[in-house]
Order: C-alpha cells, then structure tokens, then sequence
C-alpha cells in the first residue's frame, strides 16, 4: 500500500466508509481510534482494518485520504488476525511452560491455527490441557501487542537461540528490508501481522490435537511437533 502524505498538515483527510459516507479529520489517526470514533461497539469487536482493499494492522496510522472498512470476526480476514494472535497467545503459553521449546511457525488457517515447535521433550494430551490454561491466564492479562522493527543483524540478536526464526530473518535480511516483531508483555515473536489490539480480545479458544510436522514442510528436515487449535470471539 502506497501512502501519500498530505500537502499541508491543517488539510482535511477524507476517510469513505464502507456504506459511502465520508468521515473528514484534521490530523493523522490510528485505525482503531477511527473505528471508536464510529462506534464504541465496533471498536470493541474490531479485528482489522481493510485500507484501499489492503488489510492493516488496527494500529496502523492513516494520514491520507483513502477508503476505509473495519472488519471483526464475523469476516473472513478478521477472523484469521483474531486465529493468528490466537496462535501468538498459545507459543507464549508454550514457552512459559516449556521454557526450552524453539520455535518455528503459527499461522491461522480456514478452521482454526496451529504453531510448529520444538520442544526438548514430546509433548501429550495433558500437556494441551496445561497449555490451554495458561493461554486462559494470559487472555486474562489483556496484555497489548506492540509492534516494532529492527534491523536484520539486531533482529537476529533478540531471536538468538532460536533457530527457526534466525533461519527466516537471515532469508529477509538478504531484501535488506527491516524485521517486524510483536510484542506482548514477556513475549516477542518474529512476525508480519496483522494482529489484534490485546491478547484479551482473543476471547474463546480451544486446543484441539497435536500432530508431527516436517520443518517447512520438508521431509529432509526435523520433525517439528504441530499443535492446533480453534478460536472464536465468544465461548458460546
């Protein structure tokens, strides 16, 4: 998405909504403080912002005129971020745990998100159960997530010890482009996003089975361990 920065900075910037109708501000906002400024309601079940047809983070800065949709859980794409900061809870609840894991990858997927890891023992059945309590407490904690980047070598410091992710960062740091992380609370995952505001927006989520998975899918590779799991924005 290409931003154009207004001309003056007292210049109104025009945001069309999804019915057509225009909101005019006179200064940058965050699309998140657009979506409160619509409704408290839908801020509150916000997921992602959809800028131009491009979907963003809900803390992306808006500082131009352009189109503007907030998705929640009831879309498609709104429902993966919510999937995909599910997957982020479950890797912290993991590594407070299992202090030892490494960790590789977890994306949402259609029916729900699974996180690879490489735990220093196997993983059970009763450690699901384990794992999912704790990622309760730690939707509880409605810990924000911070996003930030650093430079590829800096973004390897912080991601020493692990492999996988020292694996991805050097295959980005060959685009020179900087490393996008997010953080929340005690825990820093190498990341792209987009993700919701909190881990207590995360609301319901349910472990449901644990499968082996080749490293990127590769059969030449170690056999990761892959935990699924479902979320919803209500237990119901």
């Amino acid at each position: 998405m290409q931003k154009q920065s207004r001309e003056k900075e007292n210049t109104e910037m025009k945001i069309t909504l999804k019915d057509g109708s225009v909101r005019e501000y006179d200064h940058p906002m965050a699309v998140i403080d657009i979506a409160k400024d619509l409704s408290e309601g839908l801020a509150r079940a916000a997921c992602l912002g959809e800028v131009d047809g491009e979907g963003v983070d809900l803390r992306t800065v808006l500082d131009h005129d352009c189109s503007l949709n907030i998705l929640t859980a009831k879309d498609p794409a709104g429902l993966a971020a919510l999937r995909h900061t599910a997957s982020h809870v479950m890797a912290q609840a993991v590594k407070r745990l299992y202090p030892e894991t490494k960790l590789a990858i977890g994306p949402s997927i259609a029916d729900g998100f699974y996180y690879d890891v490489d735990p220093a023992s196997p993983l059970t059945a009763e450690d699901l159960e384990k794992i999912e309590a704790e990622m309760k407490k730690i939707i509880k904690e409605n810990l924000p997530l911070e996003r930030f980047e650093l430079p590829a070598a800096e973004a390897k410091a912080l991601m020493e010890g692990q492999p996988y992710k020292e694996e991805l960062i050097d295959e980005h740091a060959g685009q020179g482009e900087n490393i996008s992380f997010y953080r929340q609370g005690d825990f820093t995952d190498l990341c792209a996003g987009p993700h919701l505001m909190t881990t207590g927006c995360v609301k319901a989520v349910k472990l449901t089975a644990i499968t082996g998975a080749y490293w990127r899918g590769d059969a030449k590779n170690k056999m990761l361990t892959r935990v699924y799991g479902v979320s919803f924005p209500k237990q119901s």
